[in-house]
């Protein structure tokens, strides 16, 4: 079951598309100790942020990352159905991965991993296929892009599901 009320995620994964990645921003001499056992420890700052984040802050990064990645999907796929043509699914997943935007967004979440673009796209298919996403994919997590408007679910189910 989801994690999070339908529309609450919605409008928070619309919101993090608008204003971009995360990127920290650690700065001052009182980190100089810290600094200095991270590098001991061969994490990188990218790493440490993220650790740190997901402990303290509340926010869950492989949640967040995945509903990004879906979201592109769902748009991707709404612009193919308003073009009346719906690409096979793999073409639309490997254009996802190309794109500057899907590139940004993977360095502002894992800014110490290396981007394998055939390792993405295989990725996103398999998270795309899996069935434990499937509860995911219902009316409210989805807005058409730039807007507030949800993304019906006889859309959804035509986009994702019809052959």
């Amino acid at each position: 079951m989801p994690k999070k009320d339908n529309k609450e995620t919605g409008l928070q994964i619309t919101e993090i598309m608008k204003v971009g990645p995360k990127v920290p921003k650690i700065s001052g001499k009182d980190w100089e100790f810290l600094v200095y056992e991270l590098k001991k420890l061969k994490v990188t700052p990218g790493e440490a942020y993220r650790i740190v984040s997901e402990k303290i802050g509340g926010t869950n990064v492989r949640f967040e990352w995945k509903m990004l990645r879906l979201t592109m999907f769902i748009w991707a796929r709404v612009k193919e159905n308003e073009g009346m043509y719906l690409k096979p699914k793999i073409d639309t997943v490997r254009g996802i991965v190309s794109e500057r935007k899907y590139k940004q967004f993977f360095y502002g979440y894992y800014p110490d991993l290396d981007f394998d673009h055939e390792k993405e796209v295989r990725l996103l298919n398999k998270l795309i296929a899996d069935k434990g996403v499937r509860p995911y994919f219902k009316e409210g997590y989805y807005f058409y892009e730039g807007t507030k408007k949800p993304i019906p679910q006889k859309i959804l189910d035509r986009i994702l599901w019809d052959k």
